[in-house]
Formats: C-alpha cells, structure tokens, sequence
C-alpha cells in the first residue's frame, strides 16, 4: 500500500510528485479542490463532490478540459494502485501553468493533480469524549462558499484553536452570528430538540457532510432549522457537534474552555453518527470500482 499522486497523465509516489514553479495555483491561490473519503476502497459521496468541484470551477472563471468520467477513471485508478482502503483522495485545478500575470491566460489549459494517501481514523477518544473549540473572529474573504485554494484564514484560525489544546475554531461574523469552523460546518441542538445550522448565504462553504446529514435529518423526521445563531445561543446548546469529510459527525463538548450541555457527547449527536455511518455503508456498496 502506498500514498500515490496523479500529475500529467502519470502516476507516482507521492513523497517523489513535482509541480510546475509557473503553475498560477502556486503564485495566486488560483484554483480549486475537492477532498473525498475512501471507506473500505471506495469513496464516499463522489457524485456530490463532483457536483461542488463542478460549481466552485465555474465561480472562477476556470474551463475543465476534462469531464466527470475523466475524474472517476482517475479516482479509481488511485484506489486500485495504492491498495488503500482508508484513504482521502485530494484533487485540485489551478488556472493554468504560465509566466506570472495578474492578467488573462490566453489559450489557458486548466493544471489538474490529485493524490491519495492513508487517513487514519478519528481518535476514539474524540468519539468517546468529544473535542474542545474555541470561538474566533471570522476573517476570511467575501466568498468562503466557492472551494479555493485560498485558505490561510481557515489555516491560521486551526492553529490558533491548536495553540489552546483544541480540536476546531468555530468563526463568528462581526454582526455576532456564527458562521462555520476553520474546517468544518457547524449544528447546535436546541433544548427542544431542535438542530439549527447557518444557512448557505454565501458566508459558509456548502459541505458534503453537512448536506448528507441534513438530508439524514429530514429522511428521520428530526426537528431542524437553517437559521442564524448567535455565540450565546451555541454556548447555551445542549449539544454541539460539526461535520467534515474526515471526521463525519463530531461532539463538540468544550467551547472556550467551558462545557457544553453535560459536558460529554450527546444522544443525538452520537445518533446521527451512527446514522451518517450507515448512509456511507449504503453508499459505498452501490459504488462502482473498476479500472481503467
């Protein structure tokens, strides 16, 4: 088994990949990605990926000149050649490789790569005990909904959560609401059994984990809301948890160094977890993996 990287056609060890130094990525942040979980050698919600990856390459003005099945032979590929079974894949396009310019790239060809490497799985502590956050000012630039390679806020905000033994950064707007996490979407459960989470105005990135949940949500008759929500009103939550790609579905259980609810992970936080594993089960079976 082994961590492998997709440049130009070619694959290779992941430790040994190279990119272009005039890749326009690399000088501007000018390009977009997708992070998708491999489960058992196959990956999790592909088809939605696609469908953000499709979006957020149209919001800066980038041309694929591949196609979705392009992608899936490439994914596949990966799977099949590095033999993992628990894995991230991470793909990325840039603008193009070309002389550094603000200006446009004339006959701009799109620099797509992508790699797989192992993904150990969540600490069961985290799962037992849930994981601390800490609240910080909400930096980051106007469209933190479109997927870009520009991420030094979110970078930064992690860091600092790190600096103070905590698992995320949940980021507050100026007018006090909350929007998401450095790397994650944030819920509240409400003391009537209501989950509420930030609407998608713009201000959050859309996550796949969120959207499955929501959807898992609905399909069990759970009372939920999308709907702002203030820091007083998160600190006053029964529960807290956040969704991600990597971790699914996690407990919140520490804000600012205060406990949240009990001070341990909820029931129906630690319910929707179970449901989410079970969507990825069913998901995952009725995926195709065949090489190219």
């Amino acid at each position: 088994m082994a961590d492998l990287a997709w440049i130009n056609g070619e694959i290779c060890d992941l430790n040994e990949a190279k990119v272009p130094f005039l890749d326009h990525g690399y000088f501007f942040g000018y390009g977009v990605y997708e992070a998708l979980k491999v489960y058992e050698g196959k990956p999790f919600a592909f088809e939605e990926h696609m469908d953000r990856f499709d979006r957020s390459m149209k919001e800066i003005r980038i041309q694929p000149d591949f196609t979705r099945s392009d992608l899936k032979a490439i994914v596949n590929d990966l799977i099949l050649k590095s033999g993992l079974q628990d894995a991230m894949v991470y793909m990325q396009v840039t603008r193009g490789v070309a002389p550094r310019s603000h200006g446009i790239l004339k006959n701009a060809k799109p620099f797509l790569t992508m790699f797989i490497s192992y993904l150990p799985p969540v600490p069961e502590k985290y799962r037992q005990f849930g994981v601390k956050a800490v609240i910080l000012k909400d930096d980051r630039w106007a469209h933190p909904y479109i997927k870009t390679l520009n991420l030094l806020p979110n970078v930064l905000a992690k860091q600092i959560a790190e600096e103070h033994d905590a698992y995320e950064a949940i980021l507050v707007r100026e007018n006090g609401y909350i929007s998401e996490a450095a790397s994650s979407n944030v819920f509240a459960v409400l003391d009537d059994d209501t989950i509420i989470t930030a609407p998608l105005d713009g201000k959050i990135l859309g996550g796949i984990s969120r959207q499955v949940l929501i959807k898992i949500i609905a399909e069990n008759n759970l009372k939920f809301k999308e709907e702002y929500f203030t820091v007083q009103q998160l600190k006053q939550a029964r529960e807290v948890f956040v969704t991600n790609t990597g971790a699914e579905v996690l407990a919140v259980t520490n804000l600012d160094g205060e406990p949240v609810g009990s001070g341990k992970p909820g029931a129906l936080t630690q319910r929707l977890y179970e449901l989410f594993m079970e969507k990825v089960r069913q998901d995952i079976k009725n995926y195709e993996l065949i090489a190219k």
